[in-house]
């Protein structure tokens, strides 16, 4: 919804639904996902009012969290604070769930047995700690651990990895120069911390979606426009499966 921040998602707020339709070739199946729980949501402009603290910008389900809003690097919660939590979600549920054939639901996806990777960030009870391991996680470039069925989307979660770590090494090396600066650091052309210097904003979820592999290929994307976090984007996503 234009203008307005979830601040909270997670894999339970998070649903979808199939619907069957004409393709104009064939009969096809269209899958719709739907944001729910809407409990801690704002508008994006009421987020940068004096009220606003850090306790009270730091919502959210604590492994799917922005590391800056952990941290308290932030005090304003921005789109691109959502962004990195789906890609969490996204990031978490291929690395610690595989598919159970076996069994009688329609989507057989189960938690993994035995040790499962990013533990930690689950165990963690300290937020500025998390906070830390995932802004490590951006610095180093650590490798993405995915269950093997997952393998196809490998590449569309570098992409976004890699966009997140540029994004952030930008915005450090903009720090440096201003300290650098000094008195004069006035001069220098602001920063665009809303996007990361450029590097994340809605199209970022959507053009790797071309190096989806296997079945994900015959994704179907139509997508134009901005982030609908400022504007009515001009278009809308839909996949068939």
């Amino acid at each position: 919804m234009p203008g307005i921040l979830h601040r909270d998602l997670s894999p339970n707020n998070i649903m979808y639904r199939m619907i069957k339709g004409w393709n104009g070739k064939e009969e096809t199946e269209y899958v719709y996902g739907v944001l729910t729980d809407y409990d801690l949501s704002s508008w994006a402009a009421s987020l940068t009012g004096d009220y606003t603290k850090t306790l009270q910008q730091r919502t959210g389900t604590p492994p799917y969290m922005a590391h800056e809003l952990l941290t308290g690097e932030s005090d304003i919660h921005l789109y691109r604070h959502d962004v990195e939590s789906l890609f969490y979600i996204m990031l978490l549920l291929c690395a610690r769930h595989e598919f159970d054939l076996n069994r009688e639901a329609k989507w057989p996806l189960v938690m993994r047995e035995g040790k499962l990777p990013y533990e930690d960030w689950f165990d963690e009870p300290k937020y500025a700690k998390l906070g830390m391991f995932k802004a490590f996680f951006f610095s180093q470039v650590e490798a993405i651990e995915l269950f093997p069925a997952f393998e196809d989307i490998r590449k569309w979660l570098l992409h976004l990895q890699y966009s997140f770590s540029d994004g952030f090494e930008l915005k450090y090396s903009y720090k440096k120069r201003k300290a650098r600066a000094g008195d004069s650091a006035g001069e220098l052309p602001p920063f665009d911390d809303e996007t990361l210097g450029g590097k994340i904003d809605y199209s970022s979820l959507i053009e790797p979606i071309p190096y989806l592999k296997g079945e994900l290929e015959k994704l179907d994307v139509r997508y134009k426009g901005p982030s609908p976090a400022t504007s009515t984007p001009a278009g809308a996503v839909s996949a068939d499966a």
